[in-house]
């Protein structure tokens, strides 16, 4: 069960069918097509009755979604995917054990939805035994299998309708073959990762996957902080021998908690070590090892080297011969023992349950969430085509029509490789009936908004490959569904009916080095002047204040102000359905609750109460632009006194900060956000007594992320999101190296330097490292219940903006163009099932009428009116 983030998964199924919200009403001048029913998705065709069961009757036209791309997927092998486009393929030719989809769109309440599995349960507590037989590992606090009742084994009944596109029923040996072959350690499948380690990790996968493979041993033997290190390998004769190795890529080194090629990314950005480890890692094994020659084995020893100097202070000759012998590996010439797969923990019940058994605790709706997608394979075509001559075994099932076996709504029909795809309707899927007239149609299983509704209405999906500017025409002449405008483009669309955006989970934000002697290296030789004034707490806070972001963002259409680093899409218990605690899931965003709003409220320093223009802290927190000039030129004074007393600044000089901003070139809304920026930052600052400030953007950057913090631009442009329904864990991409590549790493250490925060009534300290690790996984307060950890998480955010080594300034959202054509179910967008996707997608015209209206505007106007 592929574990990944709900919002992530939404995005993919519909991410072909502008999943963005209406920002204006119809046009009124005659250049659409008529609405031919107030409510399209009610099953009211020609006065039949809704229920299916009933002799519903379907009207057997033709309802064609025209799409473009730039690229087609190349491998919708479930097992093997790697890239967005080759999944977007894929989910039209799978379907999920479950999904999610509307309830009650007036309220955006959400439901869960069963498909290939008709139940799944919790069923620990009855089969505990199952922890011992396949080796889970046991939650803190838990001494015994006993102690254990719930979150390790869940049943699965399967549903029994299910069947492959060519009419064979899917069975539970169809989930268990395809398990043997996704985690076949002589196949080393990509996607078996999801499988072996993560929140949902199959109990005894890894020993599986990993049976019978080749052992490559660290040459630096493991050693506990008393012993001695043994250093005595000779990497001379291993060479010679040719089984000294490297590994680029693995975190699983004695003496580094890192890869190579991340220690680079993160504290470095050497281009050069860049390029070498890329190039190692494109000539590794199947296993991810490279061989250490003699003639790479200077680069690779002195890259090294390099990362003990910079990184770990280690520049003693003889102390970093022995630590470079910790990067290393060799090949033992031996196997792994041979693993069976009844030591994994997925078995058949019988035909049509299955029980999967995790290696870690895992509630039980976070289980559902990686349930939102299967692992099938249809074996006796998978094994038909595998390749058995290599050092490892494959496949080329999913990458052609010819080797694809649907088991979803829709089937290949057609496929001009980096061309076209056409999906045409899989009459085998589970949830097709049949009218009396042998027409297909289909009625959700569940109830929207109180009934069942007509879902899947399209009969057939196109796909074709074009630059954007092709897709711009094809959709003005009618011959695309969709269009997604660029930037420059929405301001000719803003007031448009079908132009939809919705709200992204990234704020855009500037992020600093505050290094003082990285700013003055920057000073002296990267181009700025005078850039150590961002040294100064006060300042950063200053500048932050005299950004009018409301106006800023009017210079990119598809933004918003921003004031702090969550957004209102960041949720902290979706799946809340107790309703003895009065609590609905879809009504627990972080971003209102009073702990999040008065940490907002406490770094603007916005007063609420009696006596105040704010009655309550909501008032207050709605009152927040982020802009307050007379305060930033207050700061302005105070920072010019600091920095002039600190003997860092002389009174009038002028400042030129460059920014690294974009990882292309800079566009036309870019060059508009940096004059802006540069009229801010002098309002502020000219009547205090600083000299003129330039910001100067900085475009083609291929790392600015890692360039700001390695000294080479004192200021990035840039956004952290995604995590929507983990905001207790949001912290760690700001506060913990280990996981994340820190943005602010030069400014501080968050591995050492400690924070203080009221718990509960009482003040804890711990490091920000700590702190951001403490609430999920074994932290201090992963038990603890959402009151605390709210608490928690707004003291971090407000304890970190108050740093000012990283300011808010917009969030960002993506727009698209909808065809007159066709109708989104709801215009109210949510975040857990969009507009309700291509289900309960639904056509005001079908291809005959849409052609011959489209004729007729083309005719008239020689294209379609979408202003």
């Amino acid at each position: 069960m592929k574990s990944i983030k709900i919002l992530s998964l939404l995005m993919a199924l519909i991410m072909l069918v502008g999943v963005f919200a209406a920002c204006t009403t119809d046009p009124v001048d005659g250049n659409k097509p008529t609405d031919k029913a107030t409510d399209n998705n009610k099953p009211t065709d020609g006065g039949n009755n809704p229920n299916p069961d009933e002799g519903f009757v379907a009207d057997g036209k033709d309802y064609t979604y025209k799409t473009a791309t730039t690229a087609l997927g190349t491998n919708w092998n479930p097992h093997t995917w790697e890239e967005n486009a080759d999944q977007s393929m894929l989910s039209y030719v799978s379907s999920p054990f479950v999904d999610m989809s509307i309830l009650d769109s007036e309220n955006g309440v959400y439901q869960w939805v069963y498909e290939m599995a008709t139940s799944i349960k919790d069923v620990t507590k009855d089969h505990q035994d199952d922890l011992t037989k396949y080796g889970s590992t046991l939650p803190a606090g838990a001494e015994t299998v006993a102690d254990v009742e719930a979150g390790f084994v869940f049943e699965i009944a399967l549903n029994p309708k299910a069947a492959w596109q060519n009419g064979e029923k899917i069975t539970a040996d169809d989930y268990i073959e395809s398990m043997k072959r996704l985690l076949d350690s002589k196949m080393r499948n990509y996607r078996a990762n999801l499988y072996i380690s993560g929140e949902s990790a199959l109990a005894g996968g890894a020993a599986f996957y990993n049976s019978e493979a080749p052992i490559y041993a660290p040459i630096v033997p493991a050693y506990g902080e008393e012993d001695t290190p043994d250093y005595s390998f000779d990497v001379d004769k291993a060479i010679a021998d040719g089984t000294l190795y490297v590994n680029v890529t693995s975190d699983q080194m004695t003496l580094y908690n890192l890869s190579l090629t991340a220690l680079n990314d993160k504290y470095l950005g050497d281009a050069d070590m860049k390029a070498l480890f890329k190039g190692l890692a494109e000539d590794s094994n199947p296993y991810g090892y490279t061989k250490v020659t003699a003639e790479n084995k200077d680069a690779i020893f002195g890259a090294i080297t390099k990362l003990l100097n910079n990184v770990f202070s280690i520049t003693d000759e003889a102390e970093c011969a022995n630590y470079v012998k910790e990067a290393l590996f060799y090949y033992t010439n031996t196997f792994g023992e041979k693993v069976e797969y009844d030591t994994v923990g997925c078995y058949k019940v019988d035909d049509y349950t299955i029980r999967y058994v995790t290696q870690n605790y895992i509630g039980f709706n976070y289980f559902l969430t990686s349930c939102t997608d299967t692992w099938l394979v249809y074996t006796e075509l998978y094994d038909s085509l595998k390749d058995t001559t290599g050092e490892l075994v494959t496949t080329t099932y999913g990458t052609s029509k010819e080797t694809t076996m649907s088991y979803g709504t829709y089937k290949m029909e057609s496929l001009e490789k980096g061309k076209q795809v056409v999906f045409v309707r899989n009459e085998n899927w589970y949830g097709w009936e049949k009218d009396k007239n042998g027409n297909l149609y289909s009625f959700t299983n569940f109830e929207v908004d109180g009934e069942k509704r007509q879902q899947y209405k399209t009969t057939k999906i196109v796909i074709d490959v074009m630059d954007e500017t092709a897709m711009k025409q094809l959709f003005l002449k009618g011959q695309l569904s969709d269009w997604s405008p660029s930037a420059d483009e929405l301001s000719t669309y803003a007031l448009s009916d079908k132009l939809y955006k919705v709200d992204e989970t990234y704020t855009m934000s500037f992020f600093f080095n505050t290094n003082l002697e990285h700013l003055k290296e920057m000073d002296n030789s990267k181009g700025n002047t005078n850039s150590v004034v961002l040294s100064n707490e006060t300042f950063r806070k200053a500048f932050s204040l005299a950004i009018d972001r409301a106006e800023f963002v009017t210079a990119t259409q598809a933004y918003k102000p921003a004031f702090s680093l969550m957004n209102s899409l960041y949720y902290y218990d979706i799946y809340d359905d107790d309703k003895e605690d009065g609590i609905d899931g879809a009504n627990t965003n972080y971003r209102l609750t009073d702990e999040a709003m008065q940490a907002i409220v406490n770094l603007y320093g916005v007063q609420y109460g009696e006596g105040t223009p704010y009655k309550t802290l909501k008032e207050a927190h709605d009152s927040i632009t982020g802009y307050n000039l007379t305060e930033a030129k207050k700061l302005m004074a105070t920072a010019l006194e600091e920095l002039v007393a600190a003997g860092l600044y002389t009174k009038g000089a002028e400042i030129k900060i460059k920014i690294g901003w974009a990882k292309g070139a800079l566009t036309s809304d870019d060059n508009k956000q940096v004059e802006l920026m540069n009229n801010y930052i002098n309002a502020a600052a000219s009547e205090a007594g600083f000299g003129k400030i330039t910001l100067e953007a900085v475009g083609n950057i291929e790392e600015r992320y890692v360039e700001v913090p390695a000294g080479n631009y004192a200021i990035g442009y840039g956004a952290w999101g995604g995590a929507a329904f983990y905001p207790f864990r949001n912290f760690q991409i700001y506060m913990d190296p280990d996981q994340y590549d820190i943005n602010e790493a030069a400014n501080y250490n968050p591995r050492t330097d400690e924070l203080t925060l009221t718990v509960n009534g009482e003040e804890v300290t711990m490091t920000w490292q700590k702190w951001s690790n403490s609430m999920i996984g074994n932290g201090a307060y992963a038990a603890a219940p959402n009151a605390t950890k709210l608490a928690i998480t707004a003291q971090l955010e407000e304890a970190f903006l108050k740093t000012y080594y990283r300011i808010p300034l917009c969030a960002t959202t993506i727009c698209s163009m909808l065809s007159f054509q066709c109708e989104y179910y709801t215009e109210e967008y949510n975040i857990m099932y969009g507009f309700g996707g291509m289900r309960l997608m639904d056509y005001r015209l079908d291809d005959v009428e849409w052609k011959n209206w489209v004729d007729g505007q083309i005719a008239e106007n020689g294209e379609l009116d979408y202003q």
